[in-house]
């Protein structure tokens, strides 16, 4: 079988900002916000070619050969232009770059190009349907790493046994073991192994350009992933319970990553082999059919699973890697012997498993901000779809949920700080606004401070939880008013680290099937309408104002939100026809 495959698409963006916009910056003399215009253009197609022969051969009655031998040629190209005017545009409402009050900067221009050449082969065999065994190999070169290491391998071995063809019972519909292994490559990000220059603005009509704020690597190696894989499959009493159980453990060395460097080096971040990343979990699915009469059906399908995740090894000498800096003076890593993904900063400072006050009477703050005060990765997930059916109507709702994780909340960090919250504005122990001036009547001196604090009764203000240096307990009433003792002013990183568990309604589905006996006589041979709802309520979340899913991103750089704007709710109508 021979094949040609082209993916290709070309996109415009285009923004334009008025003069008055609320963003933007204040332009030279002028009392309003900078106008602007600007456009980006980008093109990319992707070539396949491949080449495939299939071998299928009955060796014995019950033993069957499949083989499979090819190769795929991939070609990717994508080019970008990016251009806006500076300082506003010269005439309102014309949105034009050439309408720009400054002369332009060079536009910001890439023009990529990568290949990959694979080749790939399998074999297949089958015993009697019962016993089988797969084994794959790949090899592929790629264009994104150094010649020197631009192979890498696929291997895999898989072996089943269904072992419900031995046990011939009424209950057993299906009882299947599995085993296997594989190791998968992947190559480098583009541009990762060569350092280029990029054109900035002339000086007094001299031609400049400067390299980028990522350093590139000629000696990067091909990632690689080792995995292994037992599962059992069960389907049993006429298909009304099922079980789906995986166990794994994955190891990945050499992971590509752009991690930070000095500002020293003349740049921010380096293309580096990271070292060694062991994932290892369970993941389990059960099916239940609790009710199946008379047209009725209610189908439960659950998901579990829990993944135990540790940097195992970095670069030698390394036992730290950041993945990021953050506003808020938190850090994302990769540390030895933690999870992926550890959230570090400033903490409080403790004593027998207290906080310690100051003698001010606010918290003692961590002198260190390395200190590990969480991880990204969830203890476990899971779900429940609940399916119900009834003649032409069907009901579908799932509920996810998450197990523990980690985020850091920029929101409250700021908004606590400045009284945004409502957290700022309560009732205190003696029954008084918070935000009551604190009326100190005696205390301790330099002169005899074993004098005991005594406030009046109609005193505002807070007495922080905690202990003193010696271990007594803090009586000290500290001023609410300023809510600044809520926010990052006065507290470390540490409080506004929050559980990022949660159980949500993610998606319901309602859907009628339209009777056959409607479409008869049309060259219709079935419909659907169905009204679809996805993220519909977050049933229950321990972090304040915001979905904890609503992170910066979805890559390294987890565990951190600012500014996160409210879930959306989506809905939709879909029509399905068969003909």
């Amino acid at each position: 079988m021979g094949r040609v495959s082209v993916d290709t698409y070309s996109e415009l963006q285009e923004e334009r900002k008025a003069v008055g916009s609320v963003s933007g910056e204040l332009g030279p003399g002028r009392n309003d916000c900078t106008s602007g215009y600007s456009r980006y253009t980008r093109t990319y197609m992707e070539t396949n070619m491949d080449l495939m022969a299939t071998f299928k051969k009955d060796i014995t009655p019950t033993l069957n050969f499949n083989g499979i031998l090819g190769t795929n040629i991939r070609r990717t190209k994508m080019d970008r232009i990016f251009e806006s005017t500076r300082s506003g545009l010269s005439l309102p409402d014309i949105y034009a770059l050439s309408n720009s009050v400054d002369p332009m900067p060079t536009p910001e221009e890439s023009y990529q190009r990568t290949g990959l050449n694979g080749y790939f082969g399998s074999v297949s065999l089958g015993y009697n349907n019962m016993l089988y065994l797969d084994a794959t190999y790949r090899l592929d070169q790629s264009s994104t790493l150094p010649k020197d290491n631009w192979t890498y391998t696929y291997p895999s071995i898989s072996g089943s046994f269904l072992f419900s063809q031995l046990i011939k019972a009424n209950w057993l519909q299906l009882g299947k073991l599995r085993l296997n292994y594989a190791e998968v490559g992947n190559d480098a990000p583009w541009a990762s192994i060569t350092d280029t220059y990029i054109p900035i603005a002339p000086l007094n009509g001299i031609p400049l350009v400067t390299v980028g704020e990522r350093k590139s690597n000629s000696n990067l190696k091909p990632e690689r992933t080792k995995s292994i894989e037992a599962g059992l499959e069960l389907n049993m009493f006429q298909s009304r319970l099922g079980l789906d159980m995986a166990l794994y453990k994955s190891n990945t060395v050499n992971q590509i990553l752009p991690v930070s460097v000095s500002y020293a080096t003349g740049y921010r971040s380096k293309y580096v082999n990271a070292g060694e990343i062991q994932n290892k979990g369970i993941e389990l699915r059960l099916m239940v059919t609790p009710v199946r009469v008379a047209g009725f059906q209610w189908d439960i399908t659950m998901n579990w699973a829990k993944n135990l995740n540790e940097v195992v090894s970095l670069q030698e000498g390394i036992t730290n890697l950041q993945l990021g800096v953050l506003q808020g003076g938190i850090t994302i890593n990769a540390r030895v012997g933690e999870p992926y993904g550890t959230i570090q900063g400033t903490d409080y400072v403790y004593l027998n498993g207290k906080r310690v006050i100051q003698a001010t009477g606010y918290y003692q703050i961590s002198t260190t901000s390395d200190n590990v005060l969480g991880d990204i990765n969830p203890d476990w997930t899971g779900g429940i779809l609940n399916s119900l059916s009834y003649k032409g109507l069907s009901l579908s709702f799932l509920v996810d949920m998450q197990q523990g994780g980690d985020i850091f909340s920029l929101d409250m960090w700021y908004g606590l700080a400045t009284g945004l919250y409502p957290e700022t504005v309560f009732t205190n122990d003696l029954g008084n606004p918070v935000r009551d001036p604190v009326i100190q009547l005696t205390g301790p001196t330099e002169a005899d401070p074993s004098i005991p604090y005594t406030y009046d009764q109609e005193s505002g203000g807070v007495v922080l939880d905690g202990v003193l240096a010696d271990g007594s307990v803090n009586i000290r009433r500290v001023e609410g008013g300023n809510y600044r003792l809520f926010g990052y002013a006065r507290n470390p990183n540490r409080g506004f680290v929050y559980d990022a568990s949660f159980v949500k309604l993610r998606e319901a589905t309602l859907t009628y099937n339209l009777p056959r006996t409607l479409m008869a006589k049309t060259f219709i041979d079935g419909a659907s309408i169905s009204f679809v709802g996805s993220n519909l309520w977050i049933i229950h979340k321990n972090l304040p104002y915001a979905d904890p899913e609503a992170g910066q991103s979805a890559g390294n750089i987890q565990g951190w939100q600012s500014g996160v704007m409210p879930t959306t709710r989506n809905y939709g109508i879909s029509l399905k026809l068969q003909f």
